[in-house]
């Protein structure tokens, strides 16, 4: 796949997800807008949330956006990876695209978009007085390896959407049940020391997101041993997504 191609894939996948809309790709500014504004006013002003251990007025409202900015990049790589065989079948059918390089601008995509939110989060970090902690140059390791890992999961599922197709429908159910196991709405305190570390175990997303937790607030250092094992798991993960849907991309094209 060309640079060219790819960016036009990309622009067209951010086009495509405001179809319809008046204002277009301007969504990609303004929903981070509204969804930090839901976050610190709802929640830090009108509700009045807190969270254990900070009597800062923003601090729960910052613990909210630290975790949903990676994770809807985590949940809509994989969501939009495990269709993307089906999505673009048009396309397969009339050229002859390497389909394990296919998903890389549903990546670029979602790349933009964290980039658009987070650099709004942190305009409103400054604003609001906190410092930028040094932890903060971890980000772009931490978003790879969590983007590797959806990517792998993706393209793994995406084969088996094209002869399954509620495949679709799993990764649903699974994207909001994982959503749930992660510390991203909840905090690790309403639970025992036990059930979370076991959920630290299986669930390769909490360490994820509670590196990035640390990075903005006072809650700790990044558990960087755990990190380092979910960097292996992604790699290993994103290689075996690579290698079947290469062994399967005959049989893909054929049954689309």
């Amino acid at each position: 796949m060309t640079p060219a191609l790819l960016w036009s894939f990309t622009r067209q996948e951010l086009v495509d997800r405001y179809a319809g809309s008046v204002l277009g790709v301007a969504w990609v500014f303004l929903q981070p807008i509204f969804t930090l504004f839901i976050f610190v006013v709802i929640f830090g002003q009108v509700m009045a949330a807190r969270l254990p251990g900070l009597s800062s007025t923003y601090g729960y409202s910052i613990y909210l956006v630290a975790g949903m900015l990676p994770w809807l990049a985590f949940a809509n790589t994989l969501s939009r990876t495990s269709t993307v065989f089906v999505d673009k079948k048009g396309v397969l059918s009339k050229v002859g695209l390497s389909l394990p390089m296919l998903p890389i601008f549903i990546v670029l995509a979602e790349c933009i978009t964290f980039l658009v939110a987070l650099s709004l989060f942190l305009v409103f970090l400054i604003l609001a007085g906190y410092p930028i902690k040094p932890e903060f140059l971890v980000i772009p390791w931490v978003f790879a390896v969590q983007q590797m890992l959806a990517l792998g999961l993706g393209m793994i599922f995406a084969v088996l959407n094209v002869f399954i197709r509620d495949i679709r429908e799993f990764i649903g159910i699974l994207i909001q049940i994982w959503f749930w196991m992660t510390p991203i709405v909840w905090t690790p305190q309403i639970i025992s020391p036990r059930l979370y570390d076991w959920l630290s175990t299986v669930n390769p997303m909490v360490p994820i997101v509670d590196a990035y937790h640390s990075m903005y607030l006072p809650v700790g250092d990044p558990e960087y041993s755990k990190l380092t094992m979910i960097a292996i798991l992604a790699v290993v993960v994103l290689g075996f997504g690579y290698f079947f849907v290469k062994r399967m991309e005959r049989d893909v094209r054929d049954f689309l």
